[in-house]
């Protein structure tokens, strides 16, 4: 099979599913370019952007011998990319200004690569820039896409958290607006999990909460979870018996896999043509969607990772969604 252009790679040098897409890729025999930011310019990177009679033209190098013609170029991965880094100038303005400069002309390029002509997956205009850690503009698309959500709220007013929580039973789950992993003094990571909390509790952490603002959700009863990966007109769903132990009641990330059964589940179609809404509504062709199944069999939306890991799912389950995202790339 013949690939016309080339795939080009957005990501970081370390980014662990690059080699899953591009060992497919090469089993293709479709070419591709990657770029790794945070090495670009160490790796003697180069960017030439040109404006000429209404069309916006260019080229790559990179790593020497590495060179990219724009118009070669049929779909972008934009997969996690670092921040550009420049460590050979000892002077700090001029390394920040150089720094500066390469991500603002890397931001022309992505935005002016024609989406009509282009191929994205996903465009950082939408899924970095508009959606990521923006829960609450999810759900709003979620919603108006058909799908169940859970009530929620966002404030760091405690008297309106422990109303809220009051008005839905006296418990609720709590989360952080922003989803990170922070770095402690020893060098260990610190993940902010899901937590179902009582009013008592909150009453107890008034000055807490007036800290910083906190999202709370109503507290939804499950039957199971369910991982959907979403690859341009495919999806990928996994369910996850998080409620088999007692480490992942309230959130399966706190990982219990002696415990904790992950097999392939298959979703009613009215619920799969409410996602592709979703998707279309958001401008993805990649999502990772947390789902709850109520012991009522309702399916409530949670939320979308534009870039969200998938490759734990796809070794327990022998999903073939790296082989789903290549294609994907390629036959378009």
């Amino acid at each position: 099979m013949h690939f016309k252009k080339v795939i080009l790679i957005i990501t970081g040098k370390d980014e662990i599913t690059v080699p899953y897409i591009t060992k497919h890729l090469d089993q293709m025999n479709q070419s591709y370019f990657r770029v790794d930011i945070d090495s670009f310019v160490m790796s003697g990177g180069c960017i030439t952007l040109t404006f000429l009679d209404n069309t916006i033209d260019g080229t790559i190098a990179y790593e020497g011998d590495k060179k990219l013609d724009l118009d070669t170029v049929k779909s972008v991965w934009f997969r996690r990319p670092q921040k550009v880094i420049v460590e050979n100038v000892q002077d700090s303005v001029e390394r920040q200004f150089i720094e500066d400069e390469f991500s603002a002309s890397l931001w022309s390029l992505y935005t002016c690569l024609d989406e009509k002509e282009i191929f994205w997956m996903n465009h950082p205009l939408y899924a970095r820039d508009l959606l990521e850690h923006n829960k609450m503009l999810q759900m709003k698309f979620a919603r108006e896409s058909g799908l169940l959500i859970p009530k929620t709220i966002i404030t760091n007013e405690p008297q309106k958290l422990i109303e809220f929580c009051e008005e839905k039973g006296g418990f609720i789950a709590v989360k952080a607006v922003r989803s990170r992993i922070f770095q402690n003094p020893e060098g260990g990571a610190i993940g902010i999990y899901t937590n179902r909390v009582s009013t008592d509790y909150l009453k107890a952490h008034i000055k807490a909460i007036a800290r910083a603002p906190i999202m709370a959700q109503e507290y939804v009863a499950k039957k199971l979870e369910l991982r959907v990966t979403v690859v341009g007109n495919q999806i990928f769903t996994c369910a996850i018996h998080s409620q088999d132990s007692e480490r992942t009641k309230n959130d399966w990330r706190r990982y219990d896999f002696d415990k904790v059964k992950h097999e392939s589940w298959t979703l009613p179609k009215e619920i799969e043509t409410k996602i592709f809404t979703f998707m279309n509504r958001c401008h993805l062709s990649f999502g990772a969607i947390d789902m709850i199944l109520t012991p009522n069999d309702e399916y409530v939306f949670l939320e979308v990772n534009p870039s969200g890991q998938y490759i734990w799912i796809e070794n327990l389950t022998n999903f073939s969604i790296s082989r789903a995202i290549a294609e994907t790339l390629a036959i378009v």
